[in-house]
């Protein structure tokens, strides 16, 4: 099993580089947020991979976090999500993006990818509610915890903060943006029990305008 790779970038094409090790040129399937991510031609490179072994073909993927590569196993764990639609998810989003569509049942932010259509989207978002907590995000490029995208029902009256996230999504918001906001200003008055809808919305709204 091939675990990581460390060699000389050679090519880089749209989904495919190919990585000189030790002179043994290793071609891998990689996903638009890689490929922005790795470097330039004649670089060295490391790359955690995910090598498959199907009857007509073998095939290399590489992924420079873990956690991308994590969330690449992740998310073949549903069915009918083979390694090139959990591919293309992830040239559409970036791990942090994912987890936050999943967590604010954001469908339309999977229909972005190639080929994931409304009934697919819809399966990544009920299947993985329950899984993405425990999702691990190593060398992930953000701390979450710092980004305010934890659940604060505790504090807050969750009625409210939904109403709020979906009056909001109604004049035309991406669901995933409005949640992030929304979830980040009841953090940022968690101890204030008057906390109503009128006063989420227009913090809301003056922070998706900038």
């Amino acid at each position: 099993m091939i675990s990581t790779l460390t060699g000389k970038l050679k090519i880089k094409l749209n989904n495919q580089i190919v990585i000189d090790v030790n002179g043994v040129g290793y071609c891998l399937q990689v996903s638009k947020n890689t490929l922005d991510d790795i470097g330039e031609v004649d670089e060295t490179v490391i790359l955690n991979t995910d090598l498959q072994v199907r009857d007509d073909s073998i095939l290399l993927y590489g992924f420079k976090f873990q956690s991308e590569l994590n969330m690449f196993k992740l998310l073949q764990s549903i069915q009918g999500i083979g390694p090139r639609a959990a591919l293309a998810v992830l040239s559409a989003l970036t791990v942090e993006q994912i987890i936050i569509a999943i967590k604010s049942s954001d469908k339309s932010a999977f229909q972005k990818a190639d080929g994931i259509g409304q009934r697919v989207a819809t399966r990544i978002v009920s299947e993985l509610q329950e899984k993405i907590d425990q999702f691990s995000l190593t060398n992930s490029k953000i701390n979450f915890k710092d980004s305010n995208i934890q659940s604060h029902g505790a504090e807050l009256n969750k009625n409210i903060r939904d109403d709020a996230i979906s009056a909001i999504v109604n004049l035309g918001y991406s669901k995933s943006d409005v949640f992030l906001v929304v979830n980040s200003i009841c953090n940022e008055i968690d101890n204030d029990k008057k906390l109503s809808i009128e006063k989420i919305i227009p913090l809301a709204l003056k922070k998706l305008s900038k």
